[in-house]
C-alpha cells in the first residue's frame, strides 16, 4: 500500500513539474499563432472641455483589455502614454483615454495585437482557452492515473 501511495504522489509531482516547465512556452506559441502585431499612426482626438477622448482602431484588438496595447503620443508632445488611463470598448476597436489636458488636440500611434485573419472565431476562443484546457487535461490524466493506482482489483 505504501508503494502505491508513493507512486501516486510521484505521478502527481511529475505532472505538475511537466506542466510548470511547458506551460509558459505553450502560452507564448498559442498567442503567436493567434495574433499579429499591428501599428496605426495618426489617431487624432480632441478633448474639448473635458479631459477624455476616444480613438478608434482600424482592426479589433485581440484582447478584451489593454494587454499588448501601447499608445504613443506624437502631438502635442511625444512619448509613451503612461500618465493617462485608457480602456478598450466592448467593440474592441474604441480606446477611451482619460486624464488628458482639456481643450487640447492629440495625435497618437497605437501598437497592438489583432487576431490573425486565418483564425476563425471558434478557433480563436479555443486558442485563448488553451492554457486552461492544458491544465485541466493534465490534472484529469493525473487524477485518472492515481485512481487506477488505488483501484482494487
Amino acid at each position: 500500500m505504501l508503494g502505491k501511495g508513493f507512486t501516486g504522489i510521484l505521478m502527481l509531482g511529475l505532472g505538475f513539474i511537466l506542466l510548470a516547465t511547458t506551460l509558459p512556452d505553450m502560452v507564448t506559441r498559442s498567442e503567436t499563432v493567434r495574433t499579429n502585431p499591428a501599428n496605426q499612426t495618426g489617431l487624432a482626438c480632441s478633448t474639448g472641455g473635458s479631459t477624455t477622448c476616444d480613438i478608434t482602431l482600424t482592426n479589433e484588438h485581440a484582447y478584451p483589455d489593454t494587454t499588448g496595447l501601447v499608445l504613443t503620443e506624437t502631438s502635442p508632445s511625444s512619448g509613451v502614454v503612461d500618465s493617462v488611463t485608457y480602456t478598450i470598448g466592448s467593440d474592441s476597436k474604441t480606446v477611451s483615454l482619460t486624464g488628458l489636458t482639456s481643450s487640447t488636440s492629440y495625435i497618437f500611434t497605437a501598437d497592438y495585437k489583432t487576431v490573425d485573419s486565418n483564425i476563425s472565431g471558434s478557433l480563436n476562443q479555443l486558442l485563448r482557452a488553451f492554457p486552461l484546457l492544458l491544465v485541466v487535461g493534465l490534472l484529469g490524466v493525473v487524477v485518472f492515473g492515481v485512481h487506477k493506482t488505488y483501484q482494487r482489483v
